[in-house]
């Protein structure tokens, strides 16, 4: 790709000898200053693709070195880099900064829930890449730290995810008040309608680049699931963790209140543990993290605030405690297990897998997934499960078990076809159509008052 020296030995000091897939196609296209969008799988090296453009980039156009003259500082801002969370800002911001290490190139990540004034002073320090959440980048722009006079580029990374956490307003209105003619990167996982519209907005004559197969888990993981009640799936975490010994996994729950649970649960059982969601203060959240990567603790248990960017090499299995409601984000969730070891012999690709427990409420749920991704996905036994469940919590899910384990022949669509025909909706369309237009109203009676009436009487 004839790199620039100091990017190619940055990247062979990070032990990457050769591209993935996506930064075999997505570096020529951005080193040429051409707005794309770059879809591939969780794990791929995205973050690379955008960070080895960028530092090449930069590197060609030397500020600091022009007849020995220091030019003002707000013209080293030349790429801002925009990120969902603060974590990901963090491991973005860090990945980026080893790859530039020795060059003239500075790196500063910025996020809300901590103090303006350090990061504000990093900024006007002088920087040529910021990466950082929306929120903070705006705040810095507002109080006239920042200035996108310079700006060559703009990455949108997990852009899929800036939607869901309602970022659009704010990302447009950055991509507004950046100068006609900049380059544009948007990168995803998964392609929503939505950031393919603001691709279509906010991009100008742009290329989709796309590696492996869209919307699917990396081809690294292997996926197996449990069918459990509800009632038994702390119960069934316990087997694995404390029976069976399985060490350095995330446990993802739907809700902060769940995660507290499953937390108390296995710490009554002697399984060190560090619990990670939106409530946490920054410093709770960063060592609930270091005390996962550091094996401190065996098992980290979190909402969907983690399941992206979180970018540990131990981390060998992900457990869906909850199916998510949105089949994304269990590409998301399952992609952080074994998270680049396509990309690094720190760990085996075949000790990188997910477990999902699947409950009767999360039949629905799970179809989307399979229809989504089309993973290929081992049904396991549901294990004796008497040394951690409740007498009553055992004879409530039996029915459910038995079907579910019934014998190795047992599929969701069979799963599916057991469960009882859904009553008809009180609130169906069909309800509520009244009479047709056609038909004449009676003398005294007001149009419109016939739907209400039938309203009234159906409720």
């Amino acid at each position: 790709m004839e790199l620039h020296p100091l990017v190619l030995r940055g990247i062979h000091r990070l032990g990457y000898p050769t591209p993935t897939e996506i930064q075999a196609k997505f570096i020529p296209i951005a080193r040429g200053l051409r707005d794309a969008i770059g879809l591939a799988p969780t794990g791929t090296g995205k973050t690379l693709a955008y960070g080895i453009s960028l530092a090449d980039v930069l590197l060609r156009d030397k500020p600091l070195e022009r007849v020995r003259r220091k030019p003002e500082l707000s013209q080293r801002l030349r790429a801002i880099v925009v990120v969902p969370t603060r974590e990901l800002a963090q491991q973005v911001g860090k990945e980026i900064q080893e790859l530039v290490k020795g060059s003239l190139l500075r790196v500063v990540s910025v996020f809300g829930k901590v103090a303006l004034a350090p990061q504000r002073d990093a900024v006007q320090s002088g920087v040529d890449i910021v990466v950082g959440t929306p929120g903070r980048i705006r705040e810095l722009l507002d109080i006239g730290a920042l200035s996108l006079a310079f700006v060559k580029c703009i990455v949108i990374d997990e852009a899929d995810r800036m939607l869901d956490m309602g970022f659009l307003p704010q990302v447009e209105w950055l991509l507004e008040r950046t100068p006609p003619g900049r380059q544009r990167l948007l990168l995803s996982a998964t392609l929503p309608r939505e950031v393919e519209s603001l691709a279509e907005r906010m991009l100008q004559n742009h290329v989709r680049i796309e590696a492996g197969e869209r919307n699917t888990a990396a081809a690294h993981l292997a996926h197996s699931r449990f069918l459990v009640g509800d009632e038994l799936k702390t119960a069934l975490l316990l087997q694995l963790a404390v029976e069976e010994g399985m060490s350095a996994f995330v446990v993802y729950c739907r809700t902060r209140r769940r995660v507290g649970w499953v937390v108390g649960a296995l710490r009554r059982h002697g399984v060190e543990t560090a619990e990670f969601h939106g409530e946490r203060s920054t410093l709770q959240r960063q060592k609930s993290l270091d005390s996962f990567a550091t094996g401190k603790s065996r098992v980290l248990v979190a909402t969907d605030v983690a399941a992206r960017g979180l970018h540990i090499p131990r981390l060998k299995t992900v457990v869906n405690y909850d199916v998510p409601t949105e089949p994304q984000e269990w590409l998301h969730r399952v992609g952080r297990a074994g998270h680049g070891s396509q990309l690094s012999s720190e760990l085996e690709a075949s000790e990188a897998a997910s477990i999902t427990f699947i409950s009767p409420h999360d039949i629905e749920a799970w179809d989307r997934i399979i229809a989504l991704a089309h993973p290929v996905v081992t049904a396991r036994k549901l294990p004796s499960l008497e040394k951690f469940a409740r007498k009553i919590d055992l004879e409530k899910s039996a029915r459910y078990s038995a079907r579910a384990e019934r014998e190795a022949k047992a599929t969701l669509d069979e799963v599916k076809a057991a469960k009882p025909p859904r009553s008809a909706d009180r609130f169906e369309s069909k309800r509520w159509r009244g009479t047709k237009a056609s038909a004449k109203i009676a003398k005294g009676e007001k149009p419109g008052s016939g739907v209400k009436r039938i309203a009234r009487g159906s409720a």
